[in-house]
């Protein structure tokens, strides 16, 4: 009889690596391999369920409905028509701002959302204004992945590792939060520096009549679905900063900041046109990944695999500065070819595995395993969700887009922020500040 860790060692790896090869849907590959695993004994069904967390579910879920009433409401396009309006829709300050809103925003309703709406925006204005979209969304989705490292609901491998070790809001953006800033920064001056030649000889003779279409104020479709909106947002935020600061009197599970809010929204205009339908209309498929490949990673975990892992690589870095180095750099440099989601959950299972044999700060190897995860995964298309979704608009579109040319613009900004994040871990953990 094939013993267990062979089997959940064996559906683990083939399910990375058709989500690595994106051929067929991920939803299908998670789903499959968490049956196999109940099918093969290596999980009751009882068991299976008991490895989703869904702390990580619920708060997925409720972000992703308020983010949809405000896209319902016209909100995102308002917001980067304004900006690009404000901007004299200049080339060369467009490549600069735009991935400066990208990580703005992703700091607080999540990357894949801000890529859909800044990609389509972003190619609109380069057919107008003639310039190269390639750099400018290449850099919005390095600066999304950045922005969304800075904080807790940003980015989902975030999301997972703060529900897994009950870290909330605020020590993300204390922690995280400064790193991300200078890191991104740091990617935006590489950014300006590799493509400012290219885009200071962008054609200057506008179409006048073509730009005085684009109003921003056109883009609202619906102002009292777009105000109940930013009010479920901005209660999610209050109570995701009041779980942390008040949790001795204010204790509240992680689902309950983003479901109260949206349900609370929803309860009071349920009844609106573009709302009775918004439960088929997020991104279910998303979620229900997560809950198969929690079961996938759970059972190498289960198995006792997780542990073993987590001993070779105490033995090959023994000391601190090494911990935190193979941590970093295995975390950007995996996360790069395989979807940073699945390599959060294994994460998380490597980090309670390490600190239970050396007893190393938990909290700095969460910090550690976060940046590397979020920022690592601009170096490809398939890396990060942010990515897949502009690199498949492009193509769409009918960009002249590969690998190749991906890596060409995405290579030195992510380096740049990678670096600057080694060296501010290293000297966050000198300082003892984690």
């Amino acid at each position: 009889m094939v013993k267990p860790e062979i089997i959940a060692l064996s559906v683990f790896l083939i399910s990375y690596i058709l989500i690595g090869l994106e051929r067929i849907p991920r939803l299908y590959t998670a789903i499959f391999g968490a049956l196999l695993l109940i099918f093969f004994r290596v999980f009751s069904f009882e068991e299976a369920a008991r490895y989703i967390d869904l702390e990580t579910i619920g708060f997925l879920f409720g972000i992703f409905l308020l983010v949809k009433v405000l896209a319902e409401s016209g909100f995102f396009n308002y917001l980067a028509l304004k900006v690009g309006q404000r901007l004299n829709y200049n080339p060369l300050k467009i490549l600069i701002v735009f991935p400066m809103l990208a990580w703005v925003l992703s700091s607080f309703m999540g990357s894949i959302t801000v890529l859909v709406f800044m990609s389509a925006l972003t190619y609109a204005l380069s057919k107008i204004l003639k310039f190269d979209p390639i750099p400018v969304i290449v850099g919005e989705v390095c600066l999304a992945n950045i922005g969304g490292a800075g904080t807790l609901m940003g980015d989902p491998p975030n999301i997972i590792l703060g529900a897994r070790f009950n870290l909330g809001f605020t020590q993300f953006l204390a922690h995280n939060g400064p790193i991300s800033f200078l890191a991104s920064l740091s990617a935006l001056l590489v950014i300006y520096l590799m493509n400012r030649k290219k885009f200071a000889r962008c054609n200057d003779t506008l179409k006048k009549e073509e730009l005085k279409k684009l109003s921003p104020e056109a883009a609202i479709t619906d102002k009292p679905l777009l105000k109940i909106g930013l009010w479920g947002l901005g209660a999610t935020v209050f109570l995701l900063v009041g779980r942390d600061l008040f949790h001795k009197f204010l204790p509240m599970e992680l689902a309950l900041t983003s479901l109260l809010p949206a349900f609370a929204v929803l309860t009071l205009r349920g009844r609106h046109p573009r709302l009775k339908d918004i439960i088929y209309k997020i991104d279910l498929e998303t979620i229900l990944f997560f809950a198969g490949l929690f079961v996938v990673v759970g059972s190498l975990e289960k198995t006792g695999l997780i542990q073993r892992a987590g001993q070779s690589l105490f033995n090959l870095a023994q000391r601190p500065y090494g911990l935190i180095s193979l941590i970093f750099w295995g975390g950007a440099s995996s996360s790069a070819f395989i979807d940073n989601v699945p390599m959060a959950m294994s994460f998380g299972y490597l980090i309670q595995s390490l600190h239970t044999l050396s007893n190393f700060n938990i909290r700095m190897l969460v910090w550690t395993a976060s940046l590397g995860l979020d920022i690592g995964g601009n170096l490809t298309p398939i890396g990060a969700s942010a990515g897949i979704v502009a690199y498949s608009f492009l193509r769409k579109e009918g960009v002249r887009i590969n690998w190749y040319v991906w890596f060409l613009y995405s290579f030195l900004p992510t380096m740049a922020a990678l670096i600057v994040c080694y060296l501010l871990l290293l000297l966050k953990y000198k300082i003892a500040f984690y």
